[in-house]
């Protein structure tokens, strides 16, 4: 849970860093920052760092759906990530176009003398294999894991009262005491 924590910041400050600084002909050199580049790339991030959190409370079941998820927001974040390390001038391109006033992508293309990736794509890419990894293993080892709602369960059967605060005690320990005998004792029924 929290390597997946890790990984998911890791990728939140990658995404708010300069990805690509491109010179462009005839202006200012134009630096494209981790949202400009790849937009989508915080939000799956935040995504991740969400699921680290609910895995801690999940079910076996709830557990296998997030590593599941977590696996599939891993293959996003290089999706995201890769082509700002494989082509800086396409990352570019509408940073270029919002600085200089130049449309259309060839003519972009023709506007950037060279276009160079940082360092912050790939530990975006790094964030988002690991992250595959760390799925795998939690799909692998999480049927292993205790479950949380045993906690939440009441341990002591359930008296019939009809004084005030035995009542208020009984909806403390997650007892319903409107509910007839048999419904609603930590069985998820409702009354």
């Amino acid at each position: 849970m929290l390597v997946l924590a890790a990984l998911g910041a890791a990728a939140v400050l990658a995404s708010t860093q300069t990805w690509v600084a491109a010179a462009v002909q005839g202006a200012r050199p134009v630096t494209v920052p981790g949202s400009a580049a790849a937009p989508a790339l915080a939000p799956l991030a935040l995504v991740l760092l969400a699921l680290a959190a609910t895995l801690a409370i999940a079910g076996r079941a709830a557990r296998l759906v997030l590593a599941l998820v977590a696996v599939l927001g891993g293959i996003a974040i290089v999706a995201l990530a890769l082509p700002a390390i494989t082509d800086p001038a396409a990352a570019a391109a509408g940073s270029v176009t919002v600085a200089t006033g130049i449309a259309g992508s060839a003519s972009v293309r023709a506007a950037i003398a060279s276009a160079t990736a940082t360092g912050w794509p790939v530990l975006a890419v790094a964030a988002g294999v690991l992250t595959v990894v760390a799925g795998l293993l939690v799909a692998v080892r999480s049927p292993r894991w205790p479950t949380g709602g045993r906690r939440f369960r009441p341990s002591v059967a359930r008296v019939e009262t009809t004084d005030p605060v035995e009542e208020w005690d009984a909806l403390t320990a997650g007892d319903d005491p409107t509910a007839a005998p048999g419904h609603g004792e930590g069985d998820g029924a409702r009354p």
